[in-house]
């Protein structure tokens, strides 16, 4: 049973990572500085409700870094490998025990809070300003927003589909 359940954490984090990429590369706005707005964090929070928290760090580092990288934001790959990362990750661990929709709603706002304070430090570290690094964070939110309401909508359809939570 427990080579099962890895199997099918490979397979979701799999899924997870083309997902993250797909959406954050083909479903972009560009923003005011070195960046664009994107829906990749709507399914790194629902992937993070599923996978453990290593998987979900990599769901959300590879999925969006690679995205950076195809997208011509190559120089942004580290950071967001690290940003994108961590909001998995974290978010995975603050409800890999308990799936109240309490305990999820606090993990989502956190690991969109990781998300905006992150690339406000990685765009004052490219901008070399923390003023022009500052310009981002209304854009961030807005994707943050977007992508709390994807997992917060999405996950209950994720829930009806009975080999996710079997």
């Amino acid at each position: 049973m427990i080579e099962h359940q890895n199997l099918k954490q490979i397979i979701f984090a799999s899924l997870g990572i083309a997902i993250v990429f797909v959406a954050t590369i083909f479903i972009r706005i560009p923003n005011t500085i070195h960046g664009y707005l994107n829906l990749g964090d709507g399914f790194i929070l629902l992937f993070a409700s599923i996978l453990n928290p290593v998987f979900a760090f990599l769901v959300g580092g590879l999925g969006s870094g690679l995205a950076d990288i195809a997208g011509g934001y190559g120089f942004y790959f580290f950071f967001t490998l690290i940003i994108k990362g961590l909001e998995g990750l974290i978010v995975s661990y603050l409800i890999k025990n308990n799936q109240s929709s309490k305990i999820r709603i606090l993990a989502y706002l956190l690991g969109s809070f990781i998300m905006v304070a992150g690339y406000l430090v990685a765009d004052s570290i490219v901008n070399q300003s923390f003023w022009l690094g500052l310009v981002g964070v209304a854009g961030n939110v807005i994707q943050a927003a977007a992508g709390f309401l994807i997992a917060l909508f999405g996950f209950p359809i994720l829930k009806k589909i009975p080999y996710i939570f079997k």
